[in-house]
């Protein structure tokens, strides 16, 4: 049965992000050029060959392991109980196969997608907190990546050690200490400790309401400004909809003609109860929601420019609290 966990990067890009060369760490090894003849006719052997999933034959990869004795030019599989391999070529020799350069190996896709999986999981077992997958386009960020930044960083980052380990073990160290080492100052360790916040993790910023765009008129230049608020939020969690009832240009000197509405969620779904409705826009910390206010800025509004403001409340945010200011 297939696993439900998977690695936060890719086995492609994201590892050449860390390390442009990783291809060329494909653990390929150069076989002996011992072949000897099998006693089948065109049927070679190389005794001793050691593990191969994949052959090639002067930089040629020869495809598939035969199931049985090769029979077709080409063809080749490997014998665990006698360790050797036997490759099949028609009008060819012994000394013709021992001139060209056998490489056995893994196959690179498949061993990159195992230790980018692995080393997910060391990342879970070592952060030990839950890690959602963000599928809403609203929630992956700038990125537009199922997982945070940093899981998709630190986990390519450890792959990429792990895979070139054996042949540079100095850049290996000097690319994993990024991620975890001794001193604790490594983005694995860092996010442990809690100074980087996962997306779905309430933290100080959750807490003071977060600001995105839902739709917005591209002539639309007004902007919320601010988000003010004394104490943590007045509910746990909400997707809360600000949306301009009335259009027009806010600027000084003049009467506003913008108005705005305010909408939470229910017992039957977001953004479905007024609790705002019609407020003349002054540019002053006006009514939100939850035991907040917010200010706009001057600029053109547009009829149905909507925003989402995110409250997120817990008894311990993540994050770590050196001072704070108190309110009375």
């Amino acid at each position: 049965m297939a696993s439900r966990y998977e690695s936060f990067c890719n086995n492609s890009t994201d590892l050449q992000a860390i390390l442009s060369t990783i291809d060329s760490y494909d653990r390929k090894r150069v076989l002996a050029p011992n072949w000897v003849a099998e006693g089948t006719a065109n049927l070679y052997q190389l005794n001793n060959s050691g593990y191969a999933s994949v052959l090639f034959r002067d930089g040629q990869d020869l495809g598939s392991e035969a199931e049985s004795k090769p029979a077709g030019d080409n063809g080749w599989r490997y014998q665990e109980a006698t360790d050797n391999i036997q490759f099949y070529l028609a009008s060819s020799s012994t000394t013709a196969l021992n001139s060209m350069v056998f490489e056995s190996g893994q196959d690179w896709d498949s061993l990159k997608t195992t230790v980018c999986k692995e080393q997910a999981d060391r990342i879970r077992s070592y952060i030990n907190r839950p890690i959602y997958k963000r599928k809403r386009s609203q929630a992956q960020g700038a990125s537009e990546r199922d997982y945070d930044w940093i899981l998709v960083r630190c986990n390519a980052a450890l792959a990429v050690a792990d895979l070139i380990r054996s042949y540079d073990p100095e850049k290996a160290e000097e690319i994993e200490s990024r991620v975890s080492n001794d001193e604790g100052s490594g983005l694995l360790d860092r996010l442990k400790r809690g100074e980087y916040v996962l997306w779905n993790e309430t933290s100080w910023r959750s807490e003071a309401g977060v600001v995105q765009d839902v739709s917005v008129n591209a002539n639309t230049t007004g902007v919320i400004e601010d988000v003010k608020l004394i104490g943590p939020p007045g509910v746990d969690w909400d997707d809360v909809r600000v949306s301009i009832s009335t259009g027009g240009t806010f600027t000084a000197g003049t009467t506003s003609p913008v108005y705005y509405t305010v909408k939470v969620k229910d017992d039957t779904g977001i953004g479905m109860s007024s609790v705002v409705t019609a407020e003349q826009i002054d540019g002053s910390y006006q009514s939100l929601a939850y035991g907040a206010r917010i200010r706009f800025s001057e600029g053109s509004y547009n009829t149905s420019d909507e925003w989402s403001v995110i409250f997120q409340s817990d008894e311990i945010p993540i994050g770590s609290v050196k001072s704070a200011q108190i309110y009375r």
